[in-house]
Parts: C-alpha cells; sequence; structure tokens
C-alpha cells in the first residue's frame, strides 16, 4: 500500500524529497500579444548534439544584446529537429534583422535560422511549427472558451447523461495514458509522482494520490482546482466526471482491470458544490 497525505500547497518531487514551492502562472505556446513592439520570431534548427554543448543560448542572447535588442520569449524544443525559438522585439531595429540571422547561422552546431515578422502590431505567433508534440505523440491545446463549451455546453443541452458520457471517455482515456506512462516509468510509487506532475503540468489540475492500496484494489485521490469542476462553481452538485474516469481508468490499467463495470469511482466532495477540493474514492474487483 501506498499512502501519501499531502496538505494543500502543492509539493514538488525534488531529489527524492517533497519540498514546497510556490506555484506560478505558466504561459504557454510561441506567441506574443504585447502592444507597442515589433515581435519577429526568429528560428534556429540544430544538430542533436548541440544539447550537451555549454553556452550555445548564450551566444545566441549576445547577438541581441549586444545590439540592445530585448528578447520577449525564448522556447526550446528538445525532440528532433532540435529547436530554438527567439520572439524578439525589434521594433525601431527592424534594419539589422538580416545581420542577426547571418550571425546566428555561425552559432556552433546550427544547421538553420530564419525569421517571421509579426503577424500584426505587436503579435506574433510561431506558424512554422506542426504538430505539437509532448513525449513525441501529437498534443493540442484546448483554451477555456474551447473545453467550457465541449463540457459544460454538453452539460447545459444533455444533461446528466452527458456526464455519464464524460466518464466513459474519460476512463479510456485514463487507461490509454497508464499504458504509456508504464513504459516510461516501471517504478511503481513513481508512476504516481510522474501522473500527479503530468496531470499538473497539462493544466487539469492539482492531483493528490492521498491512498493507492494495490493489493486491495482501492485509491483515495484529491484533485484542487479541477479545470472541468471550475466551470460548475455554485451549481451546488458534483460535476467531475471526466476526471473521475480519467482518474479511474489510470488505476483500473494500473491493477490490470479490463472492465469499466468492474470499477467503482464515486466522487465525494466537489469543488462544484463548494467543498476546497474534489476527493474520488476508487475500488475495483480482483478476479477470481
Amino acid at each position: 500500500m501506498i499512502l501519501r497525505e499531502k496538505r494543500k500547497n502543492t509539493r514538488c518531487y525534488v531529489n527524492n524529497v517533497w519540498s514546497e514551492r510556490k506555484l506560478a502562472k505558466y504561459g504557454v505556446g510561441r506567441l506574443i500579444h504585447r502592444p507597442g513592439t515589433s515581435p519577429h520570431v526568429f528560428y534556429l534548427q540544430f544538430k542533436p548534439a548541440a544539447l550537451s554543448i555549454p553556452g550555445i543560448l548564450g551566444r545566441i542572447a549576445e547577438a541581441f544584446a549586444k545590439r540592445g535588442i530585448s528578447i520577449l520569449q525564448l522556447k526550446i524544443s528538445a525532440s528532433e529537429p532540435l529547436r530554438v525559438i527567439v520572439i524578439a522585439d525589434m521594433k525601431g531595429r527592424e534594419g539589422v534583422v538580416s545581420e542577426i540571422c547571418g550571425e546566428l547561422r555561425h552559432v556552433p552546431y546550427i544547421l538553420e535560422a530564419w525569421v517571421v515578422p509579426p503577424i500584426a502590431e505587436g503579435l506574433a505567433v510561431d506558424a512554422c511549427s506542426f504538430p505539437l508534440t509532448l513525449l513525441d505523440h501529437r498534443a493540442v491545446i484546448f483554451r477555456r472558451e474551447v473545453y467550457e463549451g465541449f463540457i459544460a455546453g454538453g452539460w447545459e443541452r444533455f444533461g446528466s447523461g452527458y456526464g455519464q458520457l464524460l466518464y466513459i471517455v474519460g476512463f479510456d482515456a485514463g487507461r490509454k495514458a497508464y499504458a504509456d506512462h508504464s513504459q516510461l516509468v516501471s517504478d511503481r510509487a513513481a508512476q504516481l509522482r510522474f501522473a500527479e506532475a503530468l496531470f499538473q503540468m497539462l493544466g487539469f489540475g492539482r492531483l493528490f494520490f492521498i491512498r493507492v492500496d494495490d493489493s486491495r484494489l482501492e485509491a483515495v485521490v484529491r484533485v484542487y482546482d479541477s479545470f472541468e469542476c471550475e466551470l460548475f462553481r455554485g451549481a451546488g452538485e458534483i460535476r467531475g466526471n471526466f476526471i473521475r474516469g480519467l482518474i479511474a481508468g489510470w488505476l483500473a490499467a494500473r491493477w490490470h482491470v479490463e472492465r469499466l463495470e468492474e470499477v467503482t469511482a464515486r466522487e465525494v466532495k466537489c469543488i462544484a458544490r463548494g467543498d476546497p477540493y474534489c476527493q474520488y474514492w476508487i475500488r475495483a474487483e480482483a478476479k477470481a
């Protein structure tokens, strides 16, 4: 049995020790909207060996710094092809864009460098990267306007039956997620830490496995700031169906339980009805 109680404050697992870390909002994507600037997107493509060479990012930053040009955003894609994307404010300095590209092409291990001007004043979007991937699997990003329509809109149109559909979809997704996670991480305790970290990184919420008993096939799981349930704050009833299914499916796969009907997943607390967090009780039937 794995038992790990944690306080509401998020904790980070560093060097095999749980330690408190302050949460901060993180902006994803390769775009910027800053009125009054002229954000140009510089693309640099490197040989894979560049990842292990110290000082390359310093060379890139120096090309802009010595000309008094501000870097507004810097992103690195470590999968192949290795790419660095720099968004820099070239307002009033458009004449040195080609000069900077020429210098960047002499950075060690670089294969190619090019630049794309802003879409509009103060607005730049990376339009040269596709598909978006996470751990070499294609990924998509839904802003709140989209997933609110997908989840809350379905509830408005179809009622509680839509919630059950979300649970089934989540269950199947959770099973597939565990199949992938278990290939990356074989240690059982580390799998839980990985799932918690990935859940948070993807923006679903802050996941904590409070208790996992692999022998009895039981678990208590807590989620703070669920992206799903926050859509229904004030509803006065539990609404964590997709997340409930996602967790139940993940644990079912971990326990080698194949059928949805063999798993009981109940949400006993929910922020939609005023609780400080969502809590789930998961239990599976042991095979005879």
